[in-house]
């Protein structure tokens, strides 16, 4: 249940979708006076030295990512303080679903606030939902945005 100032994750992959979901964390946040948490998951690829140079490129581009993550939450930090809206950041690494999941038990998170896409069919298929898999195993309540249409 959703309470004065309570803690509210709003993952974020900079898409529109997660555009959207924020501005329904912000429209909470400021009815409970909570603190929004946005993180961002980089989701590691795996690859072999085999790879050659491409293993090069990609273990350059790691902190690259990483940073540019960091800018991004930090701008929309940013915002949010004009706004009058506390918040923190946290970038994580590994499969998104589990990320939160943890994030959320550490933090006693009352609420997550995802945008999905409403990817269907086989691409749903191969690459799975986060918000799905969240609405399943969350140790808290999970508000799935829909994208804007």
């Amino acid at each position: 249940m959703l309470t004065q100032n309570a803690h509210i994750l709003v993952p974020t992959d900079f898409s529109t979708p997660s555009a959207h979901a924020l501005e329904y964390a912000e429209t909470l946040a400021k009815a409970f006076n909570a603190t929004l948490h946005l993180a961002h998951i980089i989701q590691e690829i795996e690859y072999t030295e085999e790879w050659g140079n491409v293993y090069t490129k990609l273990k350059e581009i790691g902190p690259l990512v990483e940073q540019r993550a960091s800018e991004k939450l930090h701008a929309l930090q940013e915002e949010l303080k004009t706004k009058g809206i506390a918040s923190t950041v946290h970038i994580a690494h590994g499969r998104p679903d589990l990320a939160l999941e943890d994030y959320a038990r550490k933090h006693d998170v009352a609420l997550i606030v995802i945008g999905t896409s409403g990817k269907r069919g086989v691409e749903h298929f191969v690459l799975g939902s986060t918000t799905e898999r969240l609405l399943l195993k969350s140790p808290c309540a999970v508000l799935a945005v829909r994208q804007k249409k």
